[in-house]
């Protein structure tokens, strides 16, 4: 097992050089990896399920469905029963509003049909780096409120409002209204690495500023977040594997292309959260 890097701001391709089972030591180079490069991309031909499974699990705990197995979800324009909304899709954490987001996804190329919508990514550990050191000590201090819905469905230009109390999810009353959380504005994963956990489609506010400033310093860090020269576009080939790290690294997805495009995926939690949420987002026609 080895890597090499990406042509590209961060990540690194992941090669195999082998269809055996992951023994001790190819799981500590493997976590070794993804916790220095937060995206590992496999071009090795051919993953199945079973093979992608394992490789995640190397991570953390593959969440379960109802029936106990990995829940296998798909990504895709070809059926009804996608798990992600239709259109474009602008940058964020998946369930950065959630107690306990995610702390890793893989997305499988199944299904690739010429050009295809690609999948962008943006660094929020690197960003750190490029700062100014004093915007970093201040941002120590602050908690940031993130929301999956910052604005209202039957009002689109008016901003959402936290809901007092929250109902905490799944208990009687929970609902998209609810989708609120809190977290530190800079945020340690179990690696130890260290991320801006701010986002363009979740994150409300700073909890200690006043708004204006809080929408000031967020306009400011997400313009270093996600200039251009700090994105890596991930153009899907077939077989495709991306494998990144949900609390360090940021996902987007440009308007679609009609292209067929399916992307199995499989993630990494220490909770079960998903079915809550596909079920109240179709529930509610979110989805």
């Amino acid at each position: 097992m080895r890597i090499t890097p990406l042509d590209a701001p961060f990540g690194a391709q992941l090669h195999l050089e082998t269809d055996d089972a992951l023994g001790a030591s190819e799981v500590d180079f493997l976590r070794r990896a993804f916790a220095d490069h937060g995206l590992l991309l496999l071009r090795e031909g051919p993953i199945d399920d079973a093979r992608q499974i394992e490789l995640l699990s190397a991570l953390g705990r593959v969440e379960p469905d109802e029936t106990g197995a990995p829940m296998r979800m798909e990504v895709t324009n070809q059926h009804e029963e996608t798990t992600a909304p239709d259109g474009e899709l602008v940058f964020h954490f998946d369930y950065a509003y959630d107690p306990t987001p995610i702390p890793a996804i893989s997305l499988y190329g199944a299904l690739i049909e010429g050009e295809v919508t690609p999948t962008c990514f943006a660094s929020a550990a690197t960003v750190l780096d490029r700062l100014a050191p004093r915007t970093v000590e201040r941002l120590r201090d602050l908690t940031a409120a993130h929301a999956c819905f910052l604005h209202r469905h039957d009002a689109p230009d008016v901003r959402s409002e936290e809901p007092e109390p929250l109902i905490p999810r799944g208990e009687p009353g929970w609902g998209p209204a609810h989708y609120w959380h809190h977290h530190p504005a800079i945020l340690e994963n179990a690696f130890g690495v260290e991320s801006l956990f701010v986002c363009l489609q979740h994150t409300d506010r700073f909890d200690e500023l006043p708004r204006p400033a809080s929408d000031g310093l967020l306009e400011e860090l997400f313009a270093a977040l996600y200039a251009p020269a700090g994105i890596y576009e991930h153009r899907w080939q077939p077989d495709d594997l991306v494998l990144w790290d949900n609390l360090t690294v940021q996902h987007a997805r440009p308007e679609p292309l009609d292209a067929p495009r399916t992307l199995r995926r499989y993630h990494v939690s220490e909770t079960d959260l998903t079915a809550d949420y596909i079920r109240v987002a179709r529930e509610q026609g979110i989805m």
